[in-house]
C-alpha cells in the first residue's frame, strides 16, 4: 500500500465541492467548498493522526452526495500527495486517482515549518488573471497567519489574501510580471473560516463573528439556522447581498460590495442602512505592526478594531490593502422575498425618460418606487430586457412557487455546448454573429424562466419565485458564463433615477449602433443595473461610544458633497463582455469618458466599483492615470483631513511598517 502525506483534489466537475482525509475515525477538517476549476490539498502533518493509519478521501458535492475515493493509502510524514481529479455532475461522478507526486523538496527557506505551503496557480474567475507557481500557504489559525507575515517582512515577500479569487481587478495578484518569486498568498478558506452568532447585548443588536475565509454561502445558510430571529423567515439576514453566493466574506468586505435594494415603506424599511456589507462590520481583526500596541516593535500581530475607534473606518473597505482575519457584522431578521422576472416590457417602457415628473408607468423607476429592488439585464442588440423585482412578503403570493434553497436560473448555469461553440466563433471568426447571440440568449432566458427545455416543461419555472431572503438573493454560481465587466456606483437623487437610467442605455445603444457600422461588436454580453443605499454611521451602533462613522473609501459612503446634494442613493453601471473581445476597451474607453462627463455635481457623481473594470484606456482597465487622479480627488474634496484619501492612506501604511501588503494597484492608489 502506497504510503502518502496529503490528498490533492482537482475541482474538474460541475459543481462545487469539498473533501476530507478519514480513516473511518479520525476525520480532517473539510477542505471547504471550492468552485469548479480550483483545486484544494489537505496535509496530514498537522494533525494528530498516528502514522501508518490507513487513510481515503472522501469528496462531498454541494447540494450534492458524499463518496469514498477507491485507493487507500498509510499515512507517512514523507511529503508525498496523492492527486485526484473530480468529474461529472450532481447526478453523477466520479473521483479519479491521477497518481502520487513525490515531495518537491522545495519551500522557502525559513518558511515555518508548521504551515503547509506549495507553489499553486493563481486562475480568478474570468481567466484574465492566470498566474502559475505562486507560493501559497494554508495557515491552520489566525496566529499561523502572523507567523506567515512576519517571516515574509523578513524576507522582503509581499503578502496577498487569497479567497475565492472572483474579482476582476487586480487588488491581489498582479497579472504580466517578469517573476512572483516574491509573493506570498495566504489561503484563507481552508482555516479562517469558523462562524459564531452573537446575540443582542447592550444597545448592540444580533450580529456575527465569522472568519474571511468563509463563503457568503456558509455565512447565509448558518444564519438561516439560528434561534431567535423574529422575522417572517427563519433566523437571520441582511438587508441586501452580492449575487454571487461563492465569495469569501474577507472578499466581500475588502471592495464594499453589495446586492440591490433600497428602503421601501411599508414592507421593505428595516431599521439599518441599506448600503454595502462592509457598512455592517461592528469590529475586525488585522495582522498589523502596532506602534502604540502591547509589542511597539515593528513585529505583525493580531489587533482587534472595533466600530467607534476611528481608524477602524480605514479598515471597513481597504481593496486588499491590509489583511483581515475575521469580522463581526450586524445582522436583521431574517425575511421572505418574492422575486418576479418580467421579460414582454420592451426597453423603450423601461428605459422612458421622466421629463423631471414622476418615473413613467412600467419603467425602471416605477417598479423601483413600488418594490425597492430591481435588476436590469440587457441583452445586446435585444428590445426587452430581463427585469427582476424583489419584493418583501411575508406570505407566499398565490401566483409564486416557493424555492428552498438559492441558485434557481439553472438554464444561466450550465450552458449547452452549441453557445459556447457559438462563442469561439464569435470571438475567432465572425464578430457579427453577436447580434443572433443576443436575441438567442434573451430566447434562452425566456425559455428557462419557463422552465422549458427544447420547448418541453421539463424544470420548475423559476419566472415568479418566492422563499428566505438568500433563496432570491443568490442567483450567480461559479458555472455561469465566464465574463468581464466594467463597473461604476452613480450617487444622486433618487427622484433622478429613472432618468439617468434613460440617458445611460441611450448612451450605451447609440454607441452599439456606432460600432457595428464599423463592423465592430465589442460587447456580447449584457448591461446591468442595480440601486442601493449608501454607507452612513447613521443607524449603526457604536461599540466603543464614539461616533459609529462608515468606511472611508466605500464606493457609497455619505459624506458633505453628498448631503449638499441630497443624494441617497446609487445606481450601479456596468456592461459585460467575453475577455478577449476586440475593440472591448475602445468601447469601454469612450463609455467612461461619457460616465465622466455627463454624471457631474450637483446632479450626480461617478464613484469606481471596485471589484470591477474602471480608469480605461485603449490599454485596458486600471490604466488611466487621470481616473485614478480623479478618484482620490473625490475621496478629498469635501472631506475632513480624519476622512479624506490621504487619511485612509497614511492609516493603512502606519499599521503595515514592512509595507508587506501591496499589489501593483494598490500601490497605484496609495502612493
Amino acid at each position: 500500500m502506497d504510503a502518502i502525506q496529503r490528498i490533492e483534489c482537482k475541482n474538474k466537475a460541475a459543481f462545487v465541492m469539498s473533501f476530507v482525509i478519514t480513516d473511518g475515525k479520525f476525520t480532517t477538517p473539510s477542505s471547504g467548498d471550492y468552485p469548479v476549476l480550483q483545486s484544494r490539498t489537505i496535509d496530514l502533518a498537522p494533525t494528530k493522526l498516528p502514522e501508518g493509519n490507513v487513510v481515503w478521501a472522501a469528496v462531498s458535492a454541494y447540494w450534492g452526495s458524499t463518496k469514498a475515493a477507491a485507493e487507500k493509502f498509510t499515512f507517512a510524514m514523507n511529503g508525498k500527495t496523492a492527486v485526484y481529479e473530480v468529474e461529472g455532475t450532481l447526478f453523477g461522478y466520479s473521483i479519479n486517482f491521477k497518481g502520487i507526486e513525490d515531495d518537491p523538496g522545495s519551500r522557502p527557506a525559513g518558511f515555518p515549518i508548521f504551515i503547509p505551503i506549495k507553489q499553486e496557480e493563481f486562475l480568478n474567475w474570468a481567466h484574465t488573471i492566470d498566474v502559475p507557481g505562486v507560493w501559497t500557504c494554508a495557515p491552520r489559525s489566525a496566529d499561523d497567519v502572523v507567523a506567515a507575515c512576519n517571516w515574509a517582512a523578513q524576507n522582503g515577500y509581499t503578502v496577498r489574501p487569497r479567497g475565492i479569487m472572483h474579482n476582476w481587478s487586480p487588488l491581489s495578484v498582479t497579472p504580466g510580471l517578469p517573476d512572483y518569486n516574491k509573493l506570498l498568498l495566504i489561503d484563507t478558506t481552508v482555516s479562517l473560516n469558523d462562524i459564531t452568532f452573537i446575540p443582542p447585548h447592550g444597545s448592540i443588536g444580533p450580529s456575527v463573528k465569522v472568519g474571511t475565509g468563509a463563503t457568503m454561502s456558509a455565512l447565509m445558510q448558518f444564519l438561516e439556522t439560528q434561534q431567535g430571529g423574529n422575522g417572517a423567515a427563519p433566523g437571520y439576514s441582511f438587508p441586501h447581498i452580492p449575487a454571487p453566493d461563492n465569495l469569501t466574506v474577507g472578499g466581500v468586505m475588502a471592495i464594499n460590495a453589495h446586492g440591490t435594494a433600497v428602503p421601501t415603506p411599508p414592507n421593505d424599511n428595516f431599521t439599518t442602512t441599506y448600503g454595502s456589507m462592509s457598512n455592517r462590520i461592528l469590529s475586525l481583526t488585522a495582522v498589523v505592526t502596532d506602534p502604540q500596541g502591547i509589542d511597539p516593535t515593528k513585529t505583525y500581530q493580531l489587533k482587534t478594531f472595533e466600530r467607534g475607534d476611528k481608524e477602524t473606518t480605514a479598515f471597513m473597505t481597504q481593496l486588499g490593502r491590509a489583511l483581515i482575519t475575521e469580522v463581526t457584522i450586524q445582522v436583521i431578521d431574517n425575511y421572505n422575498l418574492s422575486c418576479l422576472s418580467i421579460t414582454d416590457i420592451d426597453s423603450a417602457t423601461l428605459f422612458k425618460e421622466s421629463a423631471g415628473g414622476p418615473p413613467p408607468p412600467n419603467s425602471c423607476g416605477d417598479f423601483l418606487n413600488q418594490s425597492g429592488r430591481i435588476e436590469v439585464i440587457w441583452f445586446p442588440f435585444t428590445t426587452y430586457p430581463w427585469l427582476k423585482v424583489w419584493t418583501v412578503d411575508a406570505a407566499k403570493p398565490a401566483t409564486s412557487r416557493q424555492v428552498d434553497g438559492p441558485n434557481n436560473y439553472t438554464f444561466s448555469d450550465n450552458l449547452p455546448d452549441f453557445v459556447t461553440s457559438l462563442i469561439d466563433i464569435i470571438l475567432n471568426s465572425d464578430p457579427s454573429l453577436t447580434v443572433k447571440f443576443g436575441q438567442m440568449m434573451l430566447d434562452m432566458t425566456n425559455s428557462g424562466l419557463d422552465g422549458l427545455v427544447l420547448g418541453y416543461p421539463v424544470l420548475p419555472q423559476c419566472r415568479d419565485i418566492w422563499g428566505a431572503s438568500k433563496n432570491t438573493l443568490f442567483y450567480v454560481k461559479d458555472t455561469t458564463l465566464r465574463i468581464t465587466a466594467n463597473g461604476y456606483a452613480v450617487l444622486m437623487n433618487k427622484a433622478n433615477v429613472q432618468q439617468a437610467i434613460a440617458d445611460f442605455t441611450t448612451q450605451f445603444e447609440t454607441m452599439l449602433t456606432a460600432y457595428q457600422g464599423q463592423n465592430k461588436f465589442p460587447i456580447n454580453s449584457p448591461l446591468e443595473i442595480r440601486v442601493t443605499g449608501l454607507d452612513s454611521g447613521d443607524g449603526m451602533p457604536s461599540v466603543t461610544g464614539g461616533p459609529a462613522g462608515r468606511p472611508v473609501i466605500s464606493s457609497l459612503a455619505i459624506d458633505a458633497e453628498t448631503i449638499k446634494n441630497n443624494w441617497d442613493v446609487a445606481v450601479w453601471f456596468d456592461v459585460l463582455t467575453i475577455p478577449g473581445t476586440k475593440y472591448a476597451m475602445d468601447f469601454y474607453t469612450e463609455l467612461e469618458e461619457w460616465f465622466t462627463q455627463h454624471f457631474k455635481a450637483p446632479a450626480a457623481k461617478v464613484v469606481p466599483e471596485w471589484s470591477k473594470g474602471w480608469a480605461y484606456t485603449t490599454n485596458g482597465a486600471w490604466t488611466n492615470d487621470a481616473f485614478i487622479d480623479g478618484i482620490k480627488q473625490g475621496f478629498t474634496t469635501y472631506r475632513a483631513a480624519d476622512d479624506n484619501w490621504a487619511w485612509e492612506q497614511a492609516i493603512l501604511a502606519k499599521y503595515d511598517a514592512y509595507n508587506i501588503y501591496q499589489s501593483q494597484l494598490t500601490q497605484t492608489l496609495f502612493s
